[in-house]
Formats: C-alpha cells, structure tokens, sequence
C-alpha cells in the first residue's frame, strides 16, 4: 500500500511540475529559444529534479522543449514564416479529411456528440493564453478521435503542438471567433454530413491561419523587442505564486 501511496504522490509532483512548466512557456515567462536548467528549474519551483525530469520530457514529447546532446532543453524556437506556411499546408490536407472521416462514421452517440459540443467551448479571454490553447488544442483532438484512425489522431496532434507558441500572441477577439468556427464544425458531424464537416474544417483552418499570420509578426516584433538571449529564469514566480 505504502509503494502505491508514494507512487501516487510522484505522479502527483510530475503533474503539478508539468502544469507549471507549460504554463511559462505558453504565458512567455521562458521565451523560446531560452535555455532551460533543470537544477534552476528545481530550485526556482522548489521541486526535486525528479518530477522537473519527468515534466521535461512529457513536454519535449508535445513540441514544447528541445534536448540537444551535451545541451540540455531549449524551449522549442518559432517557426520561420516559410515553416508556418507549410504546417497550415500539411494541416489542410489531414484535418479536414478527418472531419470528413468523422462525419462517415455511424451517428455519433448522445455521449459522443455532447463531448464534441463542449469541446467546441473556448473559454472567456479573461481567463488566459493556457486556457485557450488547451481548449482549442482539445477540440482538434476530439475531431481526430473521432475520424476511428490512431495515426491520423497522433499525426494531428503532433502538428498541433507546434502551434502552442503562437496561440500566445493570439487576441482574445479570436477565442470568439474560434468558438463559432468549431461549432460550425461539431454541427455538421453531428449531423451525419461529412461534405460540411470538411469544407468547415477548411474554413476554420484558412481563418486560423490568417490570425496566426498575426501572431506571427506580434511574436517577431516581441522578440526583437526582448534581450537578445533572455536568462531562462529570469521573472519565474515560485511555486503558488501567481503572475499578473
């Protein structure tokens, strides 16, 4: 019992470190590109360096953090514009095919379709950029569960970790504009039409990539404006402090 209790309580940590982490890197407070030390990790969110591992490598796993041999972890640099434009490329070819495959399938169930809905949801802009990005992360998810393919789930999700740096700069008039888009979307597979489910998913992509285009500039212009190599400390509250 005493093995599972503590076994638990590291699960726990790894969460809470994990959390943490994701938060400054979503929020700025680790700019990307900036180094990242696991023993200042540790000290700084008065964590062991056990569950600052495990989180470490659950977010190099999404995209977030690059390890390089004898270099430790870097958070994950921006795209290049060229780079952006290929992504929103490759996820107009696989995303709206997943719609589609999603809408093919046998009528969704009560449950299934009341899932999809809510995750159609994108929360007030009041409650902040980590919000957002996993709720719209959450959505094209859901979509790609349910298309009934795992690769095309997983290849969709590891191109969507790639977005998360820009959803930061992302204005919080997009989060309303991103609700009614996916809502688009849930409807028209909800209702058995796969020709809507992919022409909505399409339309969803083109705007996201126009407010993305956006983001893009606001994050060049962010980081022109920051020191050339920011400490990847530097500004971190300690564990239960919160940042405005």
């Amino acid at each position: 019992m005493s093995g599972t209790v503590a076994a638990s309580q590291k699960r726990t940590l790894a969460d809470a470190a994990y959390t943490q982490l994701k938060a400054h890197i979503i929020q700025g407070e680790l700019a990307p590109g900036a180094k990242v030390s696991i023993d200042g990790l540790a000290r700084r969110l008065e964590f062991s360096q056990t569950p600052i591992r495990e989180a470490l490598a659950r977010l190099e796993s999404e995209g977030l953090l690059a390890r390089r041999p004898l270099s430790g972890y870097t958070v994950t640099p921006l795209l290049t514009a060229a780079e952006l434009a290929d992504l929103y490329e490759i996820r107009r070819l696989l995303e709206p095919f997943a719609a589609r495959r999603a809408a093919e399938r046998d009528p969704l169930a009560d449950a299934e379709a009341a899932r999809l809905a809510d995750a159609a949801r994108m929360p007030t802009p009041t409650v902040g950029r980590l919000a957002f990005t996993e709720a719209d992360a959450r959505f094209h998810d859901a979509v790609a569960h349910l298309s009934g393919s795992a690769q095309l789930s997983n290849a969709i999700r590891r191109l969507d970790a790639h977005m998360h740096l820009y959803r930061a700069y992302i204005e919080p008039g997009a989060i309303e504009e991103t609700e009614g888009e996916h809502r688009a979307i849930a409807e028209a597979i909800a209702r058995h039409d796969p020709t809507e489910a992919a022409a909505a998913m399409r339309r969803h992509l083109e705007r996201a990539r126009d407010r993305h285009n956006e983001a893009f500039r606001n994050a060049e212009a962010a980081q022109t404006e920051a020191p050339a190599e920011p400490p990847a400390m530097t500004g971190l509250p300690k564990r239960g402090e919160s940042t405005p």
